[in-house]
């Protein structure tokens, strides 16, 4: 069945130049099938297939009448290691031992499953979030599991993100490490091919 059938079945992926972002598929009848065309009709149903059961944000249309996703959160999908992991109180940076901090965030959707130790404190939970690119720094909202939101801000380029936040009902930082806030640096997970069996 092609593009301009009601179910689509989705087949192997054609990997584009944005790692871990495919650009399109091939269909069950071997046409290639843009994934900027899927987006509108599959992507609620990729989320739910996936697990992620919260509200998608909402897609905005663009001048040719067809929709798109923000491309912030493009970018932000997929899995990312922790780089960095730094309080900051008053200004004055308390970083735990680097061999003390390990974690992994793997996001799908507007949700992600947080792997985090510093120091003896161990994390593991799923949040929800949105982003709001065109503030200035940009900035996003995370809901907690226990349904509280922190604000921050957050720089995404390539294979790297930085984000701060504040606690729960703190204003939002208006800049990266300074104040009163949580800062954050993590690299993209990028797939190494594996060569070929002869």
């Amino acid at each position: 069945m092609g593009q301009a059938g009601t179910a689509l079945r989705l087949g192997r992926p054609l990997r584009s130049n944005l790692r871990g972002v495919p650009s399109g598929f091939y269909d069950s009848d071997m046409s290639f099938v843009p994934v900027r065309s899927l987006w509108p009709r599959t992507l609620p149903v990729l989320l739910v297939a996936a697990g992620v059961v919260a509200e998608v944000p909402r897609l905005a249309a663009d001048s040719g009448g067809r929709e798109k996703i923000p491309g912030d959160l493009i970018l932000m999908q997929g899995a990312w290691k922790l780089v960095d992991f730094v309080y900051y109180r008053d200004g004055v940076a308390q970083r735990p031992p680097r061999q003390q901090m390990q974690g992994t965030r793997t996001v799908t959707g507007n949700r992600y499953r947080l792997q985090l130790t510093i120091g003896g404190q161990r994390v593991d939970n799923t949040y929800t979030f949105q982003l709001y690119p065109n503030q200035q720094p940009k900035a996003m909202d995370v809901t907690l599991p226990d349904k509280r939101v922190i604000q921050g801000i957050y720089h995404v380029e390539g294979d790297t993100l930085r984000r701060c936040y504040s606690q729960p009902d703190e204003p939002r930082p208006t800049k990266f490490q300074a104040g009163n806030q949580t800062y954050q640096e993590w690299r993209r997970v990028v797939e190494v091919p594996r060569p070929a069996e002869s």
